[in-house]
């Protein structure tokens, strides 16, 4: 099944866009990977885990802390309550000032993608973003042109959700024609 991740930003829930984008995925039988936590990863998380029907598993890459007795554990208010398998890695959120190149949590987010839809948010979104570039993933942008300063040149930005879709679908396409059979 294929994984759909979708980043943006951990306050403001954009809900235009994230709700039906949320909805879109669980329709069409995708798992969705988000970062766990609020904003965005909630707003399409609540959406796709409500979709009736549904095949997908909402799954969330949870921040963590050092716990003294369980080696570590979630950062509080992870994983938010749409999640269906949460995953908790030893790696924190980025923190703005941190080294670009320094392990994070959206490593795995972009990693574990087969394709990522980036929703308006702020350093992390931006960060995951980058890392898609780095490592090739197919990306797609939506939202106000203004809401991407600082993306890499040549990054893919729309702002309706029919291109997304058909993006993640063309994307997905290509992905199962090369896979070995």
């Amino acid at each position: 099944m294929a994984i759909v991740g979708v980043m943006g930003s951990g306050k403001a829930e954009w809900e235009a866009l994230s709700a039906p984008l949320g909805k879109w995925i669980a329709g069409r039988g995708f798992d969705l990977l988000t970062g766990a936590g609020l904003g965005v990863m909630l707003s399409t998380a609540r959406a796709f885990s409500t979709t009736p029907g549904r095949k997908g598993r909402s799954i969330g890459i949870m921040p963590s802390e050092a716990h003294p007795v369980r080696g570590f554990a979630p950062l509080a208010g992870y994983p938010n309550p749409f999640i269906d398998l949460p995953i908790l890695t030893p790696l924190p959120r980025k923190q703005a000032d941190t080294p670009d190149d320094a392990l994070n949590r959206n490593y795995v987010n972009i990693l574990t993608s087969d394709v990522v839809v980036a929703l308006p948010g702020s350093r992390g979104t931006l960060d995951e973003i980058r890392l898609a570039t780095r490592f090739a993933k197919p990306l797609i942008c939506i939202g106000p042109a203004d809401a991407f300063d600082g993306v890499p040149p040549g990054t893919r930005l729309v702002s309706a959700l029919e291109d997304v879709y058909a993006f993640v679908l063309a994307t997905l396409d290509q992905i199962e024609a090369n896979a070995p059979h």
